[in-house]
């Protein structure tokens, strides 16, 4: 049964971490079918993915449905390192444009880190068309660094340009993102405190909010309630969440991942339901 199905011209999105194939006792082996069975479940829209490998992704996308694609670049440049990847339903979204930029000095050069990151990061942005009714939207996918309270501020300023980029040229905006920081950081406040975007978690109408004091990152241990999100989806004011929820799905004791995905029913604002 789907966790938050999809409905009407509600636009679903998911933030999925997939966890890249560590050698911690939870083989991607195991874990792949419980992803492909997440993911077939729920038919999100798009998906906005951290920490999957060439291989991982690869494995996904003949597991899910044929109208499924994916888009993206590895950390290291190429298809080396993890990835920011987007995967998306081409049945609903036509992808416009894809750029992938490094947090870093120098956003352009593959690979490149900057202010004391443990690693590479990356800034998938995929500028999408909704088949829908034609609106048009940037989904800004992120994995910040997991160290370095420096590199945090510069990412935020970069999704922000981005965000604000977008609106410029009459697109919305979605970011989704493992952000390695709760909703209480000053990274949260950075990004949410002009109004740009908001967090669909805090904006969604009361009530509409499943298991929202669940922790996102569990590391394989189940539900925790609280209240650490570390995992967002973002927004602009042209878009509307209707249901928000963190989707806790195991199957015999295993997780997918040892995070959480959250998924999002984001409403056109002005637009029609169903």
């Amino acid at each position: 049964m789907s966790f938050l199905p999809p409905s009407g011209r509600l636009l679903s999105v998911m933030t999925a971490n997939l966890r890249y194939p560590a050698r911690d006792g939870h083989p991607w082996s195991e874990r792949l079918p419980l992803w492909a069975e997440l993911l077939s479940d729920e038919a999100p829209h798009v998906i906005g993915t951290q920490e999957g490998v060439l291989g991982q992704l690869e494995g996904l996308a003949d597991r899910l449905p044929a109208h499924y694609a994916w888009t993206g670049e590895g950390r290291a440049g190429g298809n080396d390192g993890e990835f920011t990847a987007v995967v998306f339903d081409t049945r609903r979204l036509d992808a416009e444009a894809v750029d992938v930029r490094w947090i870093s000095l120098t956003p352009d050069v593959p690979g490149s880190r900057s202010w004391g990151s443990s690693h590479p990061r990356t800034i998938t942005r995929v500028d999408f068309r909704d088949r829908v009714g034609g609106r048009r939207f940037r989904l800004l996918n992120v994995h910040v660094d997991h160290r370095s309270n420096r590199a945090r501020p510069h990412a935020a300023r970069m999704l922000l340009g981005e965000a604000h980029q977008a609106l410029e040229e009459g697109r919305d905006v979605v970011v989704t993102g493992d952000f390695n920081a709760d909703q209480d950081h000053d990274l949260h406040r950075m990004l949410t405190q002009d109004g740009t975007i908001a967090d669909a978690a805090l904006s969604a109408p009361e009530g509409s909010v499943r298991d929202g004091d669940v922790d996102t990152f569990h590391v394989y241990r189940g539900v925790t309630r609280s209240g650490r999100r570390i995992d967002w989806i973002l927004h602009s004011a042209g878009l509307t969440p209707t249901a928000v929820g963190t989707n806790t799905f195991a199957r015999g004791g295993r997780f997918p991942s040892d995070h959480f995905p959250v998924q999002a029913l984001l409403r056109w604002e002005g637009g029609r339901v169903g």
